[in-house]
């Protein structure tokens, strides 16, 4: 598991802004998923399927050439079986009931991570400028593991009096829901003493946090994306482009930047590592 030092250095040269999860070596490793499925995207939707682009969106953290290779094998073991969320995500014509809240704040980043029944997972993180807005569903065996490493009644063990308090600036909570929608919650210093029942429990949080800001494939809406012309997406360069050509035969799409003279050409199958979503003004 990379360190957080790592991931934030990464952030401030290249995305300016940082990830702020403190390093937790002494922790239990995150749950490993007992399937060997590769995450799962749905190939074949439309622009009406692509989430809006967050203000000042990000794909992901930008890695070393030695990680982008371990990306491309899928070697990502808390994505495991993942698929994307697309289209509504009500069970039953309801929102779906929350289970794991984990928010991390410190040197003005801000970071959520949110796990609902049904193994819905959506990720926030703003600071510095850029942000990130990402959600799939977890396969439900790594759900129960999730819920098993992180439960009210474990949270409830942690001994208050060995955790140090939030500071300003620096706050870390930890909420975690019962059948009934009530919870438990504990507030605390990300960068303080963490004794080893709550380490055990925000470790694979941590480890899901990391993985969510890396990906690029099944957190990603324009993952498995069909392009028609006309349609228009905005690029991680945060310009807006629009499908003007396909050339089917070579699998090659023409953009065109919107306000600008400017042509791109990327490979259908690639889109997903150029564009984070469609733009906030689109009527699809």
């Amino acid at each position: 598991m990379r360190s957080a030092g790592t991931i934030a250095a990464i952030l401030l040269s290249l995305l300016a802004f940082q990830l702020s999860v403190p390093a937790r070596a002494q922790q239990a490793p995150p749950p490993q998923q007992p399937s060997s499925t590769p995450p799962q995207t749905d190939t074949g939707h439309d622009i009406s399927q692509v989430d809006t682009a967050p203000l000042g969106g990000a794909i992901a953290v930008p890695l070393p050439e030695k990680q982008r290779r371990r990306l491309k094998k899928y070697d990502i073991p808390e994505l495991v079986g993942a698929r994307q969320a697309l289209g509504s995500q009500t069970i039953n014509g309801e929102l779906p009931r929350p289970l794991i809240d984990y928010l991390v704040s410190d040197a003005g980043v801000d970071q959520r991570l949110s796990i609902f029944e049904g193994g819905l997972v959506v990720m926030s993180m703003s600071g510095a400028g850029a942000s990130m807005f990402k959600k799939m569903i977890l396969p439900a065996d790594a759900l129960a593991l999730y819920r098993k490493s992180a439960s009210p009644a474990l949270l409830m063990t942690v001994e208050h009096s060995r955790v140090s308090p939030p500071r300003k600036g620096r706050r870390s909570l930890l909420r975690l829901y019962r059948q009934d929608r009530s919870f438990v919650e504990l507030t605390f210093d990300p960068a303080g003493a963490i004794p080893k029942t709550l380490g055990d429990q925000i470790g694979p949080l941590e480890d899901l946090l990391r993985a969510l800001s890396e990906d690029r494939t099944v957190t990603n809406s324009v993952a498995g994306y069909e392009p028609k012309v006309g349609d228009e997406l905005v690029g991680d360069d945060r310009k807006t482009w629009r499908v003007e050509r396909i050339i089917q035969d070579a699998g090659i799409v023409e953009l065109h930047c919107v306000g600008q003279p400017t042509i791109i050409y990327v490979a259908k199958k690639d889109l997903y590592n150029y564009f984070i979503g469609k733009p906030a003004t689109s009527g699809k």
